[in-house]
């Protein structure tokens, strides 16, 4: 793809194509001032990039061939679809997709858990805790309108398919953050810019609808209607289509050193410029997962690539297995010449009588396949599952023989989980780094919009939240990310896991109560929590809002005195403000008070009387602690 010397400036041509006669050249875009030149240098170099990366997205399309079955089509111009059209071997062969069960396997298995990027304080006051407790909730917010973890699933998958998974991170239509999954097929870089990992240009194509695009530049109504209509390739079917579609080549220029000044940013098609403005971040709008990061290059390895020559090895002895067993593993009935056998009695009927003279015909089947073939076709699939380090029965969905117990499965789960290490931690990270960028671009569009909203799902509704109008994203806050929830997945674990802790004084017996209350939200757990609920939720709006509700009689005395106090010891020495710290100080007075008045008043001079029954004894359950407790009254 270039542009043709025949071709006059006012306008570009795309070629898949080169001329013998033109030589090709790639300009630094990024230095040019004249908006037409700049467009020109913009689509040539992508072209360019596209028709000398022709072997990767080749490498992509057979990749997700052996996935999925589709092929994959790519943009200006270059044709892959011919190439996944090529049929090898019969549809109706058997298979057995390796790759596929490998891959569903690690998605749904690293997909169960939900990390949650949290903010925390480096030595931070109350003031930073707080507002580190509010950007948690603003991230958790965010993650929920773009459907982030759905969209952070299919990256997961194209990052085994393909090698490397992508997510964009922008501002949408409506002015809030958008998050798109991009494959990695539309992405350029230079070889030689990107060698060791960290390349300073990237470049997108992609096709986007003509009326979308004149939605999003008003200003550029002129370039975009005249712009050429563009098709996923050049195959004819692809022409039929009622899509308008125009292919822009979006361009990225980091800067040489933070500050100064020269990246850029520039969005074109073949028939101009349509955004062209500087670009001061330090890094790209995306969020990169790798299956395994390579030596040299920026782009991964994926599982796909790691196990192609083990699935095609693995197609052919099955189709060979197949078709011997429609060859030779049918039953032939074997007749003498001269025997006298009426030939309409071999049918298919039952209960029919063959009469004969001579040699008795002979019904034989003949062996089909050597029994080394099936060995190494299971060899192989075992072979292919090790290597990626996943267990055979958690692809089938199946667990060994007597693992019951919930510690029997977390010991099990934990194993497995030890072999996929890397996978779950680059997982996590793509969350964090993903809390990075939706911040950022949240920043941006609160400085021009002077305020930035989003929805916050919790346990009692949603809840609107405002962007702090402040630096977070540097010290004193550092983001790292947690699970969803250190207990196990599965119930029966989860369960042991709570119990446990119960019983070794961790945990106290409501606390587990409220834990297990995740499990099966009964309404007896809600009813025997609501004390607790109340009591955290008078002394949070006193901590971060300042609203003071005195306690009642209806009130846990004892917890509330044990919570407030608590409370005061850890927001005090964070350096709460003296206000709120005095509601707490009179939140406790009133409590004192309460119990003061609820205490019956003591007969004047009456004897206390002596006890005439044994005491009670301890209440037992199998979450109390198994410690010996003194019997109440015992010297």
């Amino acid at each position: 793809m270039k542009i043709s010397k025949k071709t006059p400036l006012d306008k570009i041509v795309m070629k898949t194509k080169q001329d013998r006669d033109v030589k090709s050249e790639v300009t630094e875009w990024w230095s040019v001032k004249n908006e037409r030149e700049l467009a020109s240098a913009v689509c040539s170099t992508a072209a360019f990039l596209k028709t000398s990366q022709t072997y990767r997205v080749r490498q992509i399309a057979a990749n997700v061939r052996l996935y999925a079955g589709l092929s994959v089509y790519s943009y200006a111009g270059s044709n892959v679809s011919k190439m996944d059209q090529t049929k090898t071997l019969p549809d109706d062969r058997p298979t057995f997709n390796l790759i596929a069960a490998c891959t569903d396997t690690l998605v749904a298995r690293h997909t169960q858990n939900r990390p949650a990027p949290k903010f925390l304080t480096d030595n931070g006051d109350y003031k930073q805790r707080h507002l580190a407790e509010r950007l948690n909730n603003f991230i958790l917010g965010e993650f929920y309108q773009v459907d982030a973890y759905e969209k952070a699933a299919q990256m997961l998958k194209d990052c085994c398919v393909t090698g490397t998974g992508a997510l964009k991170v922008y501002e949408g239509d409506d002015n809030k953050v958008a998050v798109d999954r991009v494959l990695i097929s539309d992405l350029y870089v230079d070889g030689n810019d990107a060698i060791h990992g960290e390349p300073t240009q990237l470049y997108q194509l992609k096709l986007v609808e003509r009326e979308k695009l004149l939605a999003w530049h008003p200003k550029k109504e002129k370039i975009i209607e005249n712009a050429d209509a563009a098709y996923p390739d050049n195959t004819p079917d692809t022409g039929r289509t009622t899509a308008d579609q125009v292919m822009v080549v979006e361009a990225w220029k980091l800067p040489s050193t933070p500050g100064a000044g020269d990246g850029r940013h520039v969005i074109a098609c073949v028939n101009g410029l349509i955004v062209d403005e500087p670009w001061v971040k330090d890094d790209f709008p995306f969020v990169f997962m790798r299956y395994s990061n390579p030596f040299l290059g920026f782009f991964g390895q994926g599982l796909a690539t790691r196990l192609f020559g083990t699935q095609l090895t693995l197609n052919r002895i099955l189709y060979t297995i197949a078709r011997a067993i429609t060859l030779v593993g049918v039953p032939r009935v074997f007749q003498e010449q001269n025997s006298k056998v009426v030939s309409a009695h071999n049918n298919n009927e039952i209960g029919v009588i063959v009469k004969y003279s001579g040699v008795k015909p002979s019904y034989e089947v003949a062996p089909c396949n050597a029994p080394e073939l099936y060995a190494e076709r299971d060899r192989l699939i075992e072979y292919g599952f090790r290597q990626e380090g996943i267990s055979q029965m958690q692809a089938s969905g199946q667990k060994p023989v007597g693992l019951n117990s919930g510690e029997a499965q977390r010991v099990y789960d934990d194993i497995a989980t030890d072999r996929q290490a890397e996978i779950a931690r680059k997982y996590d990270n793509v969350f964090i780094e993903l809390a990075y960028k939706i911040t950022d671009v949240a920043m941006d569009i609160a400085k021009r919009e002077g305020k930035y909203q989003t929805v916050y799902p919790n346990k009692d509704g949603t809840k609107e939240i405002d962007l702090p109008a402040m630096k977070f994203l540097k010290d004193p806050f550092v983001i790292q990310c947690f699970n969803e929830s250190s207990l196990p997945r599965d119930p029966a674990g989860r369960a042991q896991a709570i119990v446990e802790r119960v019983q070794a004084g961790m945990i106290t017996i409501k606390e587990g109560r409220r834990l297990l209350g995740n499990l099966d939200s009964d309404q007896i757990d809600k009813l025997s929590n609501a004390s607790e609920e109340r009591i955290f939720k008078i002394l949070d709006d006193i901590v971060e809002d300042g609203k003071y509700t005195p306690p009642d009689q209806f009130i846990d005395f004892q917890l509330a005195e044990q919570l407030v106090v608590q409370y005061y010891n850890l927001y005090v020495a964070a350096k709460l403000e003296e206000s709120k710290a005095q509601m707490l100080r009179d939140f406790f007075t009133h409590i004192q008070v309460l119990k003061q008045a609820a205490m019956p008043p003591m007969p004047q001079g009456a004897p206390t009387p002596a006890p005439t029954a044994n005491p009670e004894p301890n209440v037992t359950s199998p979450m109390i602690p198994n410690i010996n407790q003194p019997t109440p009254g015992a010297a």
